[in-house]
């Protein structure tokens, strides 16, 4: 039996997909199924991914019949796959050749070990190379260090190989209860680390294209404060609900709750940052409708 599944969920991803294919197919380790979700693309992805299903009898090619949106496109991927391990692919990442060789090995030798994570590089598309620090084994185990990874770690680490059973149980209740791509990652992650489920090593890394140049930052989405509102109550309802599934002493479950506003202001704008800026827009808005119109 093939023990992994790396699904690779990709929309309108022409220009970096045969990249990230061709680097998952020259990996030492080689006993894996790739499945291609592609999320009803309107470019050349269906072109590429087909090409490598035709080249390579380990990819397989799954189209959406309309687009699904994101996070659903990522949970159809992991409920397409019956491996005991799983890993999901961003089209335009890539990694070391040795990445699922060196996270299989971590996973299958390490006890309790529900995903393997490697050290995590971001690049900008000037050629700028901003690595995370190596994950320390030490804080994997250790109650402080689960916290101090938790307010740290990079969210690069939901791409290491999972045990798919814990994907499943860690990532579905995510996807259902918080449909917004902002932050959940870090949702999906928080689970495992408090459990102590994760391990990492510093044999490999993934190297996350950010994209951004010395002179041009990265668009970023832009919420309406309700909008930004209702991500954090539905973040903070998903802490809550991933604590309460949990059995912990009362000590630690108070240790968690003084630590979630902390939690949030690493991984959410501040409720005084979307207070800005709901007066900025809202002090725009007033001075374009107190300025005259031309005749």
């Amino acid at each position: 039996m093939v023990p992994i599944t790396v699904g690779v969920p990709v929309y309108n991803g022409a220009d970096l997909l045969d990249e990230c294919l061709a680097c998952l197919a020259r990996q030492s380790f080689r006993d894996f199924t790739v499945l291609i979700f592609d999320n009803a693309s309107t470019d050349a992805t269906p072109d590429i991914a087909r090409a490598w299903a035709a080249r390579d009898a380990r990819f397989k090619y799954m189209r959406q019949p309309r687009n699904v949106g994101a996070i659903a496109n990522f949970r159809d991927a992991l409920l397409a796959s019956d491996t005991p391990w799983f890993m999901w692919r961003s089209h335009d990442d890539y990694t070391a050749d040795n990445y699922i060789e060196a996270l299989y090995r971590l996973a299958t030798s390490e006890r309790g070990c529900e995903l393997a994570v490697p050290t995590v590089v971001a690049l900008d598309l000037d050629g700028g190379r901003r690595p995370a620090p190596p994950p320390d084994p030490e804080a994997f185990v250790a109650l402080r260090g689960q916290f101090k990874l938790l307010l740290n770690h990079p969210g690069g680490w939901f791409y290491g190989l999972w045990n798919a059973k814990a994907a499943r149980k860690s990532c579905l209740p995510v996807c259902a209860n918080y449909p917004f791509a902002t932050a959940s990652e870090y949702l999906t992650l928080y689970g495992p680390i408090m459990d102590g489920a994760v391990r990492g090593t510093a044999e490999t890394e993934i190297y996350k294209r950010v994209r951004r140049t010395t002179t041009t930052q990265a668009p970023k989405i832009k919420y309406t404060t309700a909008e930004s509102l209702e991500i954090r109550r539905a973040f903070v309802r998903e802490l809550r609900r991933v604590r309460s599934e949990r059995d912990l002493p009362l000590g630690l479950r108070v240790a968690h709750g003084l630590f979630e506003p902390f939690y949030l202001r690493r991984r959410l704008p501040s409720l005084s940052k979307i207070a800005r800026t709901w007066a900025r827009n809202l002090l725009g808005a007033s001075k374009r409708s107190s300025t005259p119109r031309p005749a």
